[in-house]
């Protein structure tokens, strides 16, 4: 939804896709000093695999299969500071040897857990495609970096990044095509956290990988509404790149609505949602929904947002998520989305459909909430949103 800083020259051509700006990450002394500690990689894989042996069951990860985790790659998240903290492993998932998708576990020892699954390339799979792009990120020297739960990305030099500031390390999205300087995801330590932080016994969670005891997969609640609620790909819609926000929030109106035309329907929102030419929307404004039609109510959940989720798909109606940056940024100083071309970018994806795990090792407090999204590329994802998630955004469009 927000603005990165250019184009990556000579690699990557086509405008920015963006959500929201971004941040989920948990407050550790640790993150400024740069530790390198991190979750084990059999312990992380073994989490991975029990989410993955449950998601097989599931419709839409149906030929996801434990067994074809292969090797992952670790992602770090950068602090304010500058320094680099292990923060994710993200695993390709085979099935007869051909990629269909992948899981992406936390690698902060202190908050295990799955960050997101996808039925799309893994991010890392996205760089290895691309010869160019590797050859920029460094060749056999490449950071892979996690920017948040919709935004896997690799660091480049800021010479390959049209517009950038010189001796600045830059950030490319593997998936979505955003370039970013460094500093634009840099995670606060001080404001991603919540009171609610769970600390893990990192001995206990060791003995339940050992043991084979259940650490995801048991569900307390669930519902969908996938059905009803049309994946449609937003990139048959180009060019340009009509933005995430006006394709999330058309699957919801489609929802409840006869479509002839999908594209036609993006680009209207595209317009009332005051999208520019990039695809980049202001995150905290959802007029442009009730200007398309008066009788839906759009609205933001700042507070209780797993709870909206759980209503608003309970009641039949999806909603958008996004995840961002900044989450104070105040809409007066703000005149156009590119006013926000100093933050991080994001995205936005379509909530269908959600289940609460019975994960009481990770966060006694509340349990996990796993929600399923249409990714706008025609591929569906899971994040999972616990207690001490804090940095995402719920926009609910109700007929």
């Amino acid at each position: 939804m927000l603005k990165g800083v250019g184009t990556l020259t000579a690699v990557l051509a086509t405008p920015a896709v963006t959500g929201s700006a971004v941040g989920a990450t948990k407050d550790d002394s640790a993150a400024v000093k740069g530790s390198d500690e991190k979750l084990p990689e059999p312990i992380a894989r073994q989490i991975a695999k029990y989410r993955v042996a449950h998601n097989s069951t599931r419709e839409h990860f149906a030929e996801f299969d434990p067994e074809g985790l292969v090797k992952p790659e670790l992602f770090y998240s950068v602090s304010e500071a500058g320094s680099y903290r292990p923060a994710a492993w993200v695993y390709p998932i085979e099935s007869d040897g051909e990629e269909v998708g992948h899981v992406a576990v936390s690698a902060q020892p202190d908050s295990p857990g799955i960050i997101r699954s996808s039925t799309q390339p893994a991010p890392q799979t996205r760089l290895w495609n691309n010869r160019t792009l590797r050859s920029e990120a460094g060749g056999d020297e490449i950071r892979f970096i996690y920017n948040n739960p919709m935004s896997f990305g690799v660091e480049v030099s800021s010479a390959n990044v049209a517009s950038a500031e010189d001796g600045k390390s830059a950030f490319v999205d593997l998936k979505h095509e955003h370039t970013a300087l460094i500093d634009a995801v840099a995670k606060p330590e001080s404001v991603t956290q919540t009171d609610k932080a769970a600390t893990i016994d990192r001995r206990g969670l060791k003995e339940a990988v050992k043991e084979g005891e259940r650490i995801t997969g048991s569900v307390l609640s669930s519902e969908s509404i996938s059905s009803d609620v049309p994946n449609w790909d937003a990139d048959d819609c180009r060019p340009p790149w009509v933005g995430c926000v006006p394709a999330a929030s058309a699957m919801c109106i489609g929802t409840h609505e006869s479509v002839s035309n999908y594209c036609d329907l993006m680009w209207e929102l595209n317009d009332l949602l005051d999208t520019d030419s990039d695809g980049n929307t202001y995150p905290f404004d959802f007029d442009g929904i009730e200007d398309y039609d008066s009788s839906y109510s759009a609205s933001n959940t700042y507070y209780g947002r797993r709870s909206e989720i759980k209503d608003q798909i309970d009641s039949g109606n999806p909603c958008v998520l996004s995840h961002f940056f900044e989450i104070d940024i105040d809409k007066g100083d703000v005149s156009s989305p590119s006013d926000l071309q100093d933050e991080a970018v994001g995205h936005a994806e379509t909530v269908h459909e959600y289940e609460e795990g019975d994960d009481p090792w990770y966060d006694p407090t509340e349990p996990t909430l796993y929600v399923t999204t249409y990714d706008t590329y025609g591929g569906t994802s899971e994040f999972s949103l616990s207690s001490s998630t804090v940095l995402y955004l719920v926009q609910s469009i109700e007929p």
